[in-house]
C-alpha cells in the first residue's frame, strides 16, 4: 500500500512538472507592477494571481463555482457580506441593520443612503427587490435554490428592503452573503436583457463586465486563461491602491510556485502542504494556510440508464466500504481529515469518519457486491476533470479509486475532460461515476441540506436531480431531520439534530465522501501587506494592500 501510494504521489508530481513546461505564464505580466497612472495622477499598482478557477460565468445569478464569489465579492455588494477571516460569520455591507418579527418570517432591512453603482447611478433598495427578484425568477440557475425561500421581496420606500420568507430559516442572514444576493444596477442591466419577471437575457453581457457597486469593476474575461479587474473610480467606500488586479489560470502548480519565485505573481493558491515545502525559506515568500469548507467525493448516480451496476444501491454502499480512507488521506497532506458524510467541520454537529470502526472494509464490501447480484464485478467510467482539490489532482484521486475498486472485482476505466465540459455534464446528470468537488454558497448546514438530500425536479434539490435520487416514504425521515434544523435556531439541537441526520444520512446515498479539505496558498510579502484568506471568497480583492 506504502508503495502504490507513494507511486501515485510521484506520478501527480510528475504530471505537474509536465504541465508546467508547456504552461507557464503566458505573456510575462510581471506582478507589482508600477507606473499606471490613476485618475488622480498618482502612480497605481497591479497585482497578478495564480491559480486555477473553476469560473463558468460572472453572472451572479448564475455562478455556483467555488471561485465565483471570490470576483462577486470584489465587483458587487449585498445587504451582507462574511466578515473578513471567519468561515461564514455575516456583517452589514449595504444594509445597515435588520429586524425580524415574531414569526420568524418577515425580515426588515434598511440600507445606507450613500451608495452608488460603477455607472454612478445611486443604490436604492428597488434594486435589491429587482435583483432579487430576477433570481427568483432563474429556476434554471443554479444560484436559484438559495433564493427559494423568499416568497416575496419589496422596496417600502428607497431605503427599505422587506423579505417574507415562505417558513423561518435559521440561516437567513447568512444566507444573504452568497452570490445569490448580489444587488445589480437593475436599470443598466435591464438595457442589456436583464429581467426581473423571468426570460432574462443578460447573463452574456454579464460575462464581459460588472454592473455592481463593488471596489472593483470586470474589465475583461478569457475564459481559462485570465480574468482582469480594474479599480471602481465610482465606488463609495475606501478605495485601494491597487489599480488592476489580474487573475492567471495557471492548471500547473510547479509553474505558479516559479512564477512566484521570479516575481511574475503576488499570490498563488494552488498549494497542499506537500507543495508549500517548496517555498520553504525562499526569501519574500509567505506561506499560510487556513481552514476550508471543501469537500471532494465521488458521485454514484441512481439513473439506471447511465449504468445499471453503479446505480444499484448496494452497490454504491459496497464502493464506500472498499475506500481505503487512511490512503486518501495521505494524498491530500496535512490537515485533511475525512467527514462521515455530506456536513463539514465548522457546521453544526459535523461527524468525522471513525477509521478504527468505519474505515475500509473489503469483506463487507464483497458480500454487499454478491447481495446486489455482482460477485464478479462489472465494468464502469469513473469521469474527473484535469482539475484539482487544493492542489490533489482529480486524476490521482480517480488513480486511488480504480485501485481500491478492483478489491471487489469492479473495474474503473477513468475518463478525464475539461472542467467546464465535467460541470456542463454534472448539471445534466449524464455521467454514472465522477469525482467532485463542493464548498458551500453559505455558510450554514442549511446549505448542505438544500443540496445533498433526496430530490429532482424544480423543488429538488442541486445532488438529488444531478444523481437523479428521489425523494420517497423510504427517505423522508432525511427531510424530517433536514426541515427541522433548517428552522431551529437553538444550535444545541440544531447539532444533535445534525448528528441524527448525518447517521440515517450514511445508510443509504448516492456518494462517497472522501476529504475535507485545508487551504494552503503564498503571496509576495515584499510587494503586498498580510493576505487574508476567506473561505467563501478565497483571496479577498477588496482587502488587497500593495506596499
Amino acid at each position: 500500500m506504502k508503495r502504490t501510494l507513494a507511486l501515485l504521489l510521484s506520478a501527480a508530481l510528475l504530471l505537474s512538472g509536465l504541465a508546467g513546461c508547456g504552461g507557464g505564464t503566458q505573456g510575462n505580466v510581471q506582478g507589482n507592477v508600477q507606473g499606471n497612472v490613476s485618475e488622480d495622477g498618482s502612480s497605481g499598482k497591479t497585482i497578478v494571481i495564480g491559480g486555477q478557477s473553476d469560473l463558468v460565468t460572472l453572472d451572479p445569478g448564475n455562478m455556483y463555482e467555488p471561485y465565483g464569489n471570490m470576483i462577486s465579492y470584489a465587483a458587487y455588494d449585498m445587504l451582507y457580506r462574511v466578515q473578513s477571516g471567519t468561515m461564514g460569520t455575516p456583517e452589514p455591507s449595504v444594509a445597515t441593520d435588520y429586524t425580524v418579527d415574531e414569526t420568524g418570517t418577515v425580515y426588515t432591512f434598511h440600507l445606507r443612503d450613500d451608495v452608488v453603482f460603477a455607472s454612478g447611478n445611486p443604490l436604492t433598495a428597488h434594486d435589491v427587490v429587482w435583483s432579487v427578484k430576477r433570481v427568483m425568477n432563474m429556476k434554471e440557475s443554479n444560484a436559484y435554490t438559495n433564493v427559494r425561500i423568499v416568497e416575496n421581496v419589496e422596496a417600502t420606500d428607497d431605503y427599505t428592503v422587506v423579505f417574507t420568507l415562505t417558513e423561518p430559516d435559521a440561516s437567513f442572514l447568512i444566507k444573504l452573503t452568497s452570490n445569490a444576493y448580489c444587488i445589480l444596477d437593475s436599470e443598466v442591466v435591464k438595457e442589456h436583457g436583464g429581467s426581473d419577471s423571468g426570460g432574462d437575457e443578460a447573463k452574456a453581457w454579464l460575462d464581459t463586465t460588472s454592473a455592481g457597486s463593488g471596489p472593483y469593476v470586470i474589465e475583461s474575461w478569457t475564459p481559462k486563461e485570465q480574468l482582469v479587474l480594474q479599480k471602481n473610480p465610482n465606488y463609495w467606500g475606501e478605495s485601494s491602491n491597487i489599480d488592476t488586479i489580474i487573475f492567471r489560470e495557471m492548471t500547473s502548480v510547479d509553474a505558479q510556485i516559479t512564477a512566484l519565485k521570479n516575481g511574475e505573481v503576488d499570490i498563488i493558491l494552488g498549494l497542499n502542504s506537500e507543495t508549500a515545502k517548496q517555498l520553504e525559506g525562499v526569501e519574500g515568500i509567505t506561506v499560510t494556510n487556513g481552514p476550508t469548507a471543501m469537500l471532494t467525493f465521488l458521485v454514484m448516480s441512481r439513473d439506471e440508464s447511465l449504468s445499471p451496476e453503479m446505480a444499484n444501491p448496494l452497490v454504491q454502499q459496497a464502493v464506500r466500504y472498499a475506500l481505503d480512507y487512511e490512503g486518501y488521506l495521505t494524498l491530500g497532506g496535512d490537515g485533511c481529515t475525512v467527514p462521515l458524510n455530506f456536513v463539514q467541520q465548522g457546521f453544526s454537529g459535523a461527524l468525522t469518519r471513525d477509521l478504527a470502526t468505519e474505515g475500509q472494509d473489503l469483506e463487507r464490501a464483497r458480500e454487499l457486491m454478491a447481495e446486489a447480484g455482482y460477485p464478479d464485478g462489472f465494468t464502469v467510467t469513473l469521469t474527473c476533470a484535469n482539475n484539482n482539490s487544493e492542489g490533489l489532482e482529480w486524476t490521482t484521486i480517480a488513480q486511488k479509486v480504480a485501485e481500491d475498486l478492483a478489491e471487489i472485482n469492479i473495474t474503473v476505466n477513468i475518463e478525464t475532460l475539461e472542467t467546464t465540459l465535467v460541470y456542463e455534464r454534472m448539471r445534466e446528470g449524464s455521467m454514472p461515476f465522477y469525482v467532485m468537488f463542493w464548498t458551500p454558497d453559505y455558510y450554514d448546514i442549511n446549505n448542505q441540506i438544500d443540496a445533498f438530500l433526496p430530490g429532482v425536479g424544480d423543488d429538488g434539490t442541486a445532488y438529488g436531480n444531478r444523481t437523479m435520487w428521489e425523494r420517497t416514504e423510504e427517505n423522508e425521515a432525511l427531510w424530517t431531520l433536514g426541515n427541522q434544523i433548517k428552522t431551529d435556531t437553538d444550535e444545541t439541537e440544531r447539532a444533535a439534530l445534525s448528528e441524527e441526520l448525518q447517521r440515517l444520512f450514511d445508510q443509504d446515498n448516492p456518494f462517497a465522501f472522501l476529504l475535507q479539505h485545508p487551504k494552503t496558498f503564498a503571496y509576495n510579502s515584499n510587494t503586498l501587506e498580510e493576505v487574508t484568506y476567506n473561505d467563501l471568497c478565497k483571496i479577498e480583492l477588496c482587502e488587497l494592500v500593495a506596499k
